[in-house]
């Protein structure tokens, strides 16, 4: 009797981790569709991820995110923000970019080799590259520098002007040590926006009120510059301070990628607005 008791515990137990694997390999969004799922990889050595909408079909868009000073490869990706593009369809992808790298030819690489990587797990070319402050620099370089240009890019609080980052703490000691000393003229990107392609549609967002990264030396100084030269330019006026929550509107970047995406008609007209 107390083989067969010991029988049907072990079945039991067996059933019972079989259907654990079964639940969490296929996980079931509210809606009843499959939800969105994350692949990680390393590429070169750098840690990468991309992030899927909820669902079955192809997203209709793929946005490559480039972080931040302080920031890696999951740096906002999962917070209201980002996940906005998500939640209304669009893959997201982004990577390490060597960390603090301000945007020398190590980040350069990686951009290269996170868009191909992306679209080939996505299905979809790139739709837009979102940046927020250093990323700024590091995606603008990589347009300079032989990535595949982006129809679209979205520029939160850009820090450009490198050789002006006296203000934004530990930002002197890490550009000296990505560059390894003084910043070559043709890293900065505020100083060589004629280099910029003028067929990409760009926003900046940006504060009059930012004292670390003033609007005037940076995003206003690369927007006025690429307008001038025929470039399609918007602006997205935040407030306060350069940590401001203003400055991650999430109803702007949807509608500029749905724009991006040739869904002008596609307004959205209320999405949580910071993160």
């Amino acid at each position: 009797m107390r083989t067969v008791r010991t029988l049907r515990t072990a079945l039991v137990v067996v059933f019972a981790a079989l259907l654990s694997l079964l639940v969490v390999g296929v996980t079931v969004a509210p809606s009843g569709e499959t939800a969105g799922r994350t692949v990680r990889s390393t590429l070169d050595g750098e840690k990468v991820r991309i992030t899927f909408p909820t669902g079955e079909a192809r997203p209709k868009g793929l946005a490559i995110w480039f972080h931040g000073q302080g920031g890696n490869v999951n740096d906002r990706v999962d917070g209201p923000f980002l996940s906005a593009l998500v939640r209304h369809g669009y893959a997201l992808a982004s990577s390490d970019f060597h960390l603090q790298s301000w945007g020398n030819e190590a980040s350069t690489a990686d951009t290269l080799a996170l868009v191909e990587w992306a679209e080939e797990q996505a299905g979809v070319p790139v739709t837009l590259w979102v940046s927020g402050s250093m990323g700024g620099s590091i995606s603008l370089n990589a347009m300079r520098f032989g990535a595949p240009v982006p129809p679209c890019w979205y520029g939160v609080k850009p820090a450009v002007s490198l050789t002006q980052m006296d203000r934004v703490p530990t930002a002197r000691k890490y550009i000296a040590a990505a560059y390894g000393g003084e910043v070559p003229v043709e890293r900065d990107p505020v100083r060589n926006t004629d280099g910029l392609p003028v067929d990409v549609r760009y926003r900046v967002v940006a504060s009059p009120d930012d004292k670390w990264v003033p609007i005037d030396e940076n995003g206003g100084a690369v927007a006025s510059r690429l307008a001038a030269r025929g470039a399609e330019v918007t602006y997205f006026l935040a407030h306060g301070a350069h940590n401001d929550p203003s400055h991650w509107d999430a109803t702007d970047l949807v509608n500029f990628a749905n724009a991006c995406a040739g869904d002008e008609g596609v307004v959205v007209k209320s999405d949580r607005a910071s993160g």
